[in-house]
Protein backbone atom coordinates (compact mmCIF):
# COMPACT_ATOMS: atom_id res chain seq x y z
CA UNK A 1 0.00 0.00 0.00
CA UNK A 2 1.39 3.43 -1.01
CA UNK A 3 0.60 6.47 1.09
CA UNK A 4 -2.95 6.45 2.40
CA UNK A 5 -4.65 4.91 -0.61
CA UNK A 6 -6.68 1.75 -0.86
CA UNK A 7 -4.59 -1.44 -0.67
CA UNK A 8 -4.22 -3.34 -3.93
CA UNK A 9 -1.71 -4.46 -6.49
CA UNK A 10 1.17 -2.18 -7.42
CA UNK A 11 1.16 -1.49 -11.17
CA UNK A 12 4.48 0.11 -12.09
CA UNK A 13 4.49 2.22 -15.27
CA UNK A 14 7.60 3.66 -16.94
CA UNK A 15 7.33 6.62 -19.31
CA UNK A 16 9.23 9.71 -20.54
CA UNK A 17 6.36 11.92 -19.33
CA UNK A 18 6.81 15.35 -17.81
CA UNK A 19 8.99 17.07 -20.44
CA UNK A 20 6.28 18.10 -21.41
CA UNK A 21 5.70 16.60 -24.83
CA UNK A 22 2.09 16.28 -26.02
CA UNK A 23 2.58 12.73 -27.29
CA UNK A 24 4.37 11.36 -24.22
CA UNK A 25 1.91 13.02 -21.84
CA UNK A 26 -1.01 11.72 -23.90
CA UNK A 27 0.29 8.14 -23.80
CA UNK A 28 0.72 8.36 -20.02
CA UNK A 29 -2.76 9.84 -19.55
CA UNK A 30 -4.22 7.19 -21.83
CA UNK A 31 -2.97 4.36 -19.61
CA UNK A 32 -3.72 6.12 -16.32
CA UNK A 33 -7.31 6.77 -17.38
CA UNK A 34 -7.67 3.22 -18.63
CA UNK A 35 -6.36 1.83 -15.34
CA UNK A 36 -8.73 4.14 -13.47
CA UNK A 37 -11.55 2.29 -15.23
CA UNK A 38 -10.32 -1.30 -15.00
CA UNK A 39 -8.08 -1.17 -11.89
CA UNK A 40 -9.44 1.72 -9.79
CA UNK A 41 -8.43 0.19 -6.46
CA UNK A 42 -4.87 -0.71 -7.41
CA UNK A 43 -1.84 1.44 -6.65
CA UNK A 44 -0.22 2.90 -9.76
CA UNK A 45 3.35 4.22 -9.91
CA UNK A 46 4.48 6.32 -12.85
CA UNK A 47 8.28 6.38 -13.11
CA UNK A 48 9.25 9.28 -15.37
CA UNK A 49 12.16 11.67 -15.75
CA UNK A 50 10.29 14.80 -14.60
CA UNK A 51 7.80 13.64 -11.96
CA UNK A 52 6.94 17.11 -10.67
CA UNK A 53 5.65 18.35 -14.02
CA UNK A 54 4.05 14.98 -14.76
CA UNK A 55 2.18 15.13 -11.44
CA UNK A 56 0.72 18.50 -12.40
CA UNK A 57 -0.24 17.49 -15.93
CA UNK A 58 -1.64 14.08 -14.99
CA UNK A 59 -3.23 14.73 -11.61
CA UNK A 60 -6.68 13.25 -11.35
CA UNK A 61 -6.08 10.67 -14.10
CA UNK A 62 -6.05 7.80 -11.56
CA UNK A 63 -7.24 7.85 -7.94
CA UNK A 64 -4.10 6.16 -6.54
CA UNK A 65 -1.10 7.29 -8.57
CA UNK A 66 2.37 8.12 -7.27
CA UNK A 67 5.01 9.86 -9.40
CA UNK A 68 8.70 8.89 -9.05
CA UNK A 69 11.91 9.09 -11.09
CA UNK A 70 13.79 6.02 -9.83
CA UNK A 71 14.80 4.38 -13.11
CA UNK A 72 15.50 7.65 -14.89
CA UNK A 73 17.66 8.85 -12.00
CA UNK A 74 19.41 5.49 -11.98
CA UNK A 75 20.52 6.10 -15.57
CA UNK A 76 21.66 9.65 -14.75
CA UNK A 77 23.61 8.47 -11.69
CA UNK A 78 25.34 5.78 -13.75
CA UNK A 79 26.72 8.53 -15.99
CA UNK A 80 27.41 10.92 -13.11
CA UNK A 81 29.39 8.33 -11.17
CA UNK A 82 31.11 6.93 -14.29
CA UNK A 83 30.03 3.38 -13.51
CA UNK A 84 32.20 0.82 -15.32
CA UNK A 85 30.75 -1.01 -18.31
CA UNK A 86 27.67 -0.18 -20.37
CA UNK A 87 24.95 1.79 -18.60
CA UNK A 88 22.37 -0.89 -19.39
CA UNK A 89 24.42 -3.54 -17.59
CA UNK A 90 24.89 -1.47 -14.46
CA UNK A 91 21.21 -0.43 -14.33
CA UNK A 92 20.09 -4.06 -14.65
CA UNK A 93 22.25 -4.80 -11.60
CA UNK A 94 21.16 -1.71 -9.65
CA UNK A 95 17.47 -2.39 -10.28
CA UNK A 96 17.60 -5.70 -8.42
CA UNK A 97 20.21 -4.81 -5.79
CA UNK A 98 19.48 -2.69 -2.75
CA UNK A 99 22.57 -0.66 -1.86
CA UNK A 100 24.00 -0.56 -5.38
CA UNK A 101 23.00 3.11 -5.47
CA UNK A 102 21.91 3.97 -1.88
CA UNK A 103 20.44 7.37 -2.81
CA UNK A 104 17.55 5.68 -4.62
CA UNK A 105 17.11 2.63 -2.38
CA UNK A 106 13.58 3.64 -1.38
CA UNK A 107 12.59 3.65 -5.05
CA UNK A 108 14.39 0.38 -5.76
CA UNK A 109 12.58 -1.27 -2.84
CA UNK A 110 9.29 -0.12 -4.36
CA UNK A 111 10.29 -1.68 -7.69
CA UNK A 112 10.84 -5.00 -5.90
CA UNK A 113 7.28 -4.87 -4.50
CA UNK A 114 5.63 -4.28 -7.87
CA UNK A 115 3.06 -6.76 -9.15
CA UNK A 116 3.31 -5.61 -12.78
CA UNK A 117 5.88 -3.64 -14.75
CA UNK A 118 4.79 -1.77 -17.87
CA UNK A 119 7.01 0.20 -20.24
CA UNK A 120 4.59 2.65 -21.87
CA UNK A 121 4.76 3.32 -25.57
CA UNK A 122 6.63 5.99 -27.47
CA UNK A 123 9.73 6.58 -29.57
CA UNK A 124 12.41 6.73 -26.90
CA UNK A 125 14.03 3.27 -27.08
CA UNK A 126 16.30 3.75 -30.08
CA UNK A 127 19.62 5.08 -31.34
CA UNK A 128 18.56 8.69 -30.74
CA UNK A 129 18.72 7.97 -26.99
CA UNK A 130 20.76 4.74 -26.73
CA UNK A 131 21.11 5.02 -22.93
CA UNK A 132 17.37 4.36 -22.62
CA UNK A 133 18.20 0.73 -23.39
CA UNK A 134 18.81 0.60 -19.63
CA UNK A 135 15.06 0.91 -19.01
CA UNK A 136 14.49 -2.37 -20.85
CA UNK A 137 17.37 -4.22 -19.20
CA UNK A 138 16.32 -3.01 -15.74
CA UNK A 139 12.75 -4.25 -16.17
CA UNK A 140 13.99 -7.50 -17.70
CA UNK A 141 16.26 -8.08 -14.69
CA UNK A 142 13.37 -7.41 -12.28
CA UNK A 143 11.17 -9.85 -14.16
CA UNK A 144 13.86 -12.54 -14.02
CA UNK A 145 14.86 -12.03 -10.38
CA UNK A 146 11.47 -11.52 -8.75
CA UNK A 147 9.05 -13.11 -11.21
CA UNK A 148 7.24 -9.81 -11.85
CA UNK A 149 5.23 -9.74 -15.07
CA UNK A 150 6.84 -7.21 -17.42
CA UNK A 151 5.23 -5.75 -20.52
CA UNK A 152 5.98 -3.08 -23.11
CA UNK A 153 3.35 -1.51 -25.36
CA UNK A 154 3.39 0.61 -28.52
CA UNK A 155 7.17 0.84 -28.78
CA UNK A 156 9.03 2.45 -31.68
CA UNK A 157 12.57 1.06 -31.84
CA UNK A 158 13.77 2.77 -35.02
CA UNK A 159 16.49 3.69 -35.72
CA UNK A 160 17.52 0.76 -33.59
CA UNK A 161 20.53 0.82 -31.34
CA UNK A 162 23.57 -1.08 -32.61
CA UNK A 163 25.95 -3.75 -31.42
CA UNK A 164 25.98 -4.73 -27.77
CA UNK A 165 23.15 -2.32 -26.92
CA UNK A 166 20.83 -4.07 -29.39
CA UNK A 167 21.78 -7.52 -28.14
CA UNK A 168 21.13 -6.34 -24.58
CA UNK A 169 17.74 -4.91 -25.53
CA UNK A 170 16.68 -8.03 -27.43
CA UNK A 171 17.91 -10.27 -24.64
CA UNK A 172 16.01 -8.31 -21.99
CA UNK A 173 12.89 -8.22 -24.18
CA UNK A 174 12.76 -12.03 -24.01
CA UNK A 175 11.99 -11.69 -20.29
CA UNK A 176 8.86 -9.64 -21.06
CA UNK A 177 5.52 -11.41 -21.24
CA UNK A 178 4.54 -8.89 -23.95
CA UNK A 179 6.81 -6.64 -25.98
CA UNK A 180 4.46 -4.72 -28.25
CA UNK A 181 5.49 -2.37 -31.07
CA UNK A 182 3.76 0.29 -33.14
CA UNK A 183 5.49 -0.04 -36.52
CA UNK A 184 6.42 -2.86 -38.88
CA UNK A 185 10.19 -2.25 -38.73
CA UNK A 186 10.31 -2.46 -34.93
CA UNK A 187 8.23 -5.63 -34.91
CA UNK A 188 10.41 -7.30 -37.54
CA UNK A 189 13.55 -6.35 -35.61
CA UNK A 190 12.22 -8.39 -32.66
CA UNK A 191 11.80 -11.55 -34.70
CA UNK A 192 12.29 -14.52 -32.38
CA UNK A 193 11.31 -12.63 -29.20
CA UNK A 194 8.41 -14.71 -27.80
CA UNK A 195 6.27 -11.81 -26.55
CA UNK A 196 6.66 -9.59 -29.62
CA UNK A 197 3.49 -8.10 -31.11
CA UNK A 198 2.41 -5.08 -33.15
CA UNK A 199 -0.79 -3.25 -32.25
CA UNK A 200 0.09 0.35 -33.13
CA UNK A 201 0.48 3.41 -30.96
CA UNK A 202 -0.88 3.42 -27.41
CA UNK A 203 -2.98 6.54 -27.98
CA UNK A 204 -5.44 4.45 -30.01
CA UNK A 205 -6.68 3.02 -26.72
CA UNK A 206 -8.42 6.32 -25.88
CA UNK A 207 -7.93 8.49 -28.96
CA UNK A 208 -11.04 10.55 -28.24
CA UNK A 209 -9.34 11.84 -25.08
CA UNK A 210 -6.97 13.94 -27.20
CA UNK A 211 -9.94 15.63 -28.84
CA UNK A 212 -11.78 16.46 -25.62
CA UNK A 213 -8.70 17.49 -23.65
CA UNK A 214 -8.15 17.05 -19.94
CA UNK A 215 -11.71 17.09 -18.66
CA UNK A 216 -10.61 16.43 -15.09
CA UNK A 217 -8.69 19.70 -15.02
CA UNK A 218 -11.49 21.70 -16.59
CA UNK A 219 -13.38 21.42 -13.33
CA UNK A 220 -10.40 22.37 -11.17
CA UNK A 221 -11.28 25.54 -9.27
CA UNK A 222 -7.71 26.77 -9.65
CA UNK A 223 -8.28 27.04 -13.41
CA UNK A 224 -11.70 28.70 -13.39
CA UNK A 225 -11.70 32.04 -15.18
CA UNK A 226 -8.22 31.52 -16.61
CA UNK A 227 -8.31 33.47 -19.87
CA UNK A 228 -5.43 31.36 -21.22
CA UNK A 229 -7.63 28.29 -21.07
CA UNK A 230 -10.54 29.25 -23.25
CA UNK A 231 -11.59 26.29 -25.42
CA UNK A 232 -9.60 25.89 -28.61
CA UNK A 233 -12.55 26.07 -31.01
CA UNK A 234 -11.90 24.35 -34.32
CA UNK A 235 -11.65 26.43 -37.46
CA UNK A 236 -13.37 24.88 -40.46
CA UNK A 237 -11.53 24.83 -43.73
CA UNK A 238 -8.27 26.37 -42.53
CA UNK A 239 -4.72 25.11 -42.32
CA UNK A 240 -3.23 23.91 -39.04
CA UNK A 241 0.54 23.86 -38.51
CA UNK A 242 2.49 21.86 -35.94
CA UNK A 243 6.14 22.40 -36.81
CA UNK A 244 8.99 21.44 -34.53
CA UNK A 245 12.50 22.82 -34.21
CA UNK A 246 14.08 19.88 -32.34
CA UNK A 247 15.34 16.81 -34.23
CA UNK A 248 15.52 18.75 -37.48
CA UNK A 249 19.31 18.79 -38.01
CA UNK A 250 19.09 16.61 -41.10
CA UNK A 251 16.15 18.41 -42.71
CA UNK A 252 17.23 20.70 -45.56
CA UNK A 253 15.22 23.06 -47.73
CA UNK A 254 16.22 25.85 -50.07
CA UNK A 255 19.81 25.99 -48.80
CA UNK A 256 18.84 25.99 -45.12
CA UNK A 257 18.83 23.26 -42.49
CA UNK A 258 17.17 22.62 -39.15
CA UNK A 259 14.29 24.65 -37.80
CA UNK A 260 14.83 27.43 -40.35
CA UNK A 261 14.47 24.89 -43.15
CA UNK A 262 11.22 23.56 -41.67
CA UNK A 263 9.77 27.08 -41.43
CA UNK A 264 10.96 27.96 -44.94
CA UNK A 265 9.45 24.77 -46.36
CA UNK A 266 6.13 25.50 -44.65
CA UNK A 267 6.08 28.98 -46.16
CA UNK A 268 6.65 27.56 -49.63
CA UNK A 269 3.74 25.17 -49.11
CA UNK A 270 1.43 27.91 -47.82
CA UNK A 271 2.37 30.10 -50.77
CA UNK A 272 1.74 27.26 -53.20
CA UNK A 273 -1.68 26.65 -51.66
CA UNK A 274 -2.42 30.40 -51.59
CA UNK A 275 -3.30 30.32 -47.89
CA UNK A 276 -3.62 33.64 -46.06
CA UNK A 277 -2.13 34.03 -42.59
CA UNK A 278 -5.59 34.59 -41.15
CA UNK A 279 -6.57 31.09 -42.32
CA UNK A 280 -3.81 29.44 -40.27
CA UNK A 281 -3.82 27.96 -36.77
CA UNK A 282 -0.50 26.99 -35.15
CA UNK A 283 -0.40 24.42 -32.33
CA UNK A 284 2.41 23.51 -29.93
CA UNK A 285 3.30 19.86 -29.34
CA UNK A 286 6.32 20.77 -27.20
CA UNK A 287 6.03 24.19 -25.56
CA UNK A 288 8.62 26.63 -26.80
CA UNK A 289 10.11 24.29 -29.39
CA UNK A 290 7.04 24.42 -31.63
CA UNK A 291 6.64 28.17 -31.32
CA UNK A 292 9.92 28.92 -33.08
CA UNK A 293 8.59 28.18 -36.59
CA UNK A 294 5.62 30.47 -35.88
CA UNK A 295 8.02 33.25 -34.88
CA UNK A 296 10.32 32.64 -37.85
CA UNK A 297 7.42 32.94 -40.28
CA UNK A 298 6.59 36.34 -38.82
CA UNK A 299 4.42 38.49 -41.09
CA UNK A 300 3.65 35.53 -43.35
CA UNK A 301 1.33 34.37 -40.56
CA UNK A 302 -0.23 37.76 -39.85
CA UNK A 303 -3.67 37.13 -38.38
CA UNK A 304 -2.91 33.48 -37.53
CA UNK A 305 -4.12 31.94 -34.30
CA UNK A 306 -1.59 30.37 -31.94
CA UNK A 307 -2.66 27.54 -29.60
CA UNK A 308 -0.06 27.02 -26.86
CA UNK A 309 0.59 23.59 -25.39
CA UNK A 310 -1.40 24.42 -22.26
CA UNK A 311 -4.58 25.09 -24.26
CA UNK A 312 -3.97 21.99 -26.34
CA UNK A 313 -3.58 19.84 -23.24
CA UNK A 314 -6.58 21.12 -21.32
CA UNK A 315 -9.04 21.65 -24.17
CA UNK A 316 -8.06 19.16 -26.82
CA UNK A 317 -6.78 19.25 -30.38
CA UNK A 318 -8.66 21.87 -32.45
CA UNK A 319 -9.76 19.69 -35.36
CA UNK A 320 -12.47 21.01 -37.67
CA UNK A 321 -14.24 19.92 -40.83
CA UNK A 322 -12.35 20.58 -44.04
CA UNK A 323 -9.05 21.40 -42.34
CA UNK A 324 -5.65 20.63 -43.83
CA UNK A 325 -2.77 19.93 -41.45
CA UNK A 326 0.99 20.25 -41.85
CA UNK A 327 2.54 18.34 -38.97
CA UNK A 328 6.02 17.17 -38.12
CA UNK A 329 4.71 15.74 -34.82
CA UNK A 330 3.60 12.11 -34.95
CA UNK A 331 0.83 12.22 -32.34
CA UNK A 332 -0.76 15.33 -33.83
CA UNK A 333 -0.86 13.42 -37.13
CA UNK A 334 -2.52 10.48 -35.39
CA UNK A 335 -5.15 12.54 -33.57
CA UNK A 336 -6.05 14.90 -36.40
CA UNK A 337 -6.22 12.07 -38.96
CA UNK A 338 -8.32 10.00 -36.53
CA UNK A 339 -10.79 12.92 -36.47
CA UNK A 340 -10.94 12.82 -40.26
CA UNK A 341 -8.80 15.83 -41.18
CA UNK A 342 -6.64 15.82 -44.32
CA UNK A 343 -2.98 16.55 -43.95
CA UNK A 344 0.70 16.33 -44.80
CA UNK A 345 3.09 14.57 -42.44
CA UNK A 346 6.63 15.96 -42.58
CA UNK A 347 9.49 13.66 -41.54
CA UNK A 348 12.29 15.86 -40.24
CA UNK A 349 14.65 13.10 -39.09
CA UNK A 350 15.37 10.20 -41.49
CA UNK A 351 14.99 6.75 -40.00
CA UNK A 352 13.03 8.13 -37.07
CA UNK A 353 10.07 10.34 -37.98
CA UNK A 354 9.64 8.74 -41.38
CA UNK A 355 9.10 5.34 -39.75
CA UNK A 356 6.69 6.84 -37.23
CA UNK A 357 4.54 8.66 -39.77
CA UNK A 358 4.62 5.74 -42.20
CA UNK A 359 3.22 3.47 -39.49
CA UNK A 360 0.08 5.63 -39.52
CA UNK A 361 -0.11 5.53 -43.31
CA UNK A 362 0.19 1.74 -43.10
CA UNK A 363 -2.67 1.75 -40.58
CA UNK A 364 -4.92 3.69 -42.96
CA UNK A 365 -4.08 7.39 -42.68
CA UNK A 366 -4.60 9.04 -46.05
CA UNK A 367 -2.17 11.85 -45.32
CA UNK A 368 0.63 12.70 -47.72
CA UNK A 369 4.07 11.80 -46.34
CA UNK A 370 6.95 14.15 -47.19
CA UNK A 371 10.50 13.17 -46.22
CA UNK A 372 12.53 16.01 -47.73
CA UNK A 373 12.48 19.77 -47.99
CA UNK A 374 12.39 19.85 -51.79
CA UNK A 375 8.89 18.43 -52.21
CA UNK A 376 5.98 20.87 -52.22
CA UNK A 377 2.87 18.65 -52.16
CA UNK A 378 -0.52 19.48 -53.56
CA UNK A 379 -3.10 20.33 -50.92
CA UNK A 380 -4.62 16.98 -49.88
CA UNK A 381 -8.38 16.50 -49.66
CA UNK A 382 -8.72 12.75 -48.99
CA UNK A 383 -9.27 13.07 -45.23
CA UNK A 384 -7.58 11.09 -42.50
CA UNK A 385 -8.48 7.61 -41.31
CA UNK A 386 -11.67 6.04 -42.57
CA UNK A 387 -14.13 4.98 -39.85
CA UNK A 388 -13.24 1.36 -40.56
CA UNK A 389 -9.47 1.80 -40.26
CA UNK A 390 -9.93 3.84 -37.10
CA UNK A 391 -12.13 1.13 -35.56
CA UNK A 392 -9.52 -1.51 -36.45
CA UNK A 393 -6.73 0.49 -34.80
CA UNK A 394 -8.77 1.05 -31.63
CA UNK A 395 -9.80 -2.62 -31.52
CA UNK A 396 -6.20 -3.86 -31.79
CA UNK A 397 -5.01 -1.64 -28.95
CA UNK A 398 -8.06 -2.46 -26.80
CA UNK A 399 -7.36 -6.17 -27.22
CA UNK A 400 -3.79 -5.60 -26.01
CA UNK A 401 -5.02 -3.61 -23.01
CA UNK A 402 -7.40 -6.45 -22.13
CA UNK A 403 -4.47 -8.89 -22.25
CA UNK A 404 -2.38 -6.73 -19.95
CA UNK A 405 -5.20 -5.82 -17.55
CA UNK A 406 -8.08 -8.31 -17.95
CA UNK A 407 -11.44 -6.69 -17.17
CA UNK A 408 -12.84 -7.80 -13.83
Amino acid sequence: MLGGGTPGRIIYLVSPAGHPNFGDELVARTWLEHLAQVCPDDQVVLDCHTPGQAALLLRGAHPHVTFVDTLWRMIALAHENARPGPVWEWCAHAAVTLGAEPRIDEGVALLHRADALHLLGGGYLNAVWPHHTALVTALGALAERFGIRAAASGQGLMPRVDGDAWEALRGAARSFAVFDTRDRESYEALAGVPGASRTGDDVWLRVDGALRGDEALRGDEALQGDSALQPAAASDGGVVLCLQSDLTEHFASDGRTGGEAVAGWAQRVLDSWEVRGSEVTVVEGIPGMDRLAYERLGERLAGARFVPFRDLWHHGVPVGAGQTWLSTRFHLHLVAAAAGASGVAVATEPGYYEVKHRSLVDAGSRWTLVADGDTVPARPTAGGFTPGSRRAAVAAKTALADRLYPPR
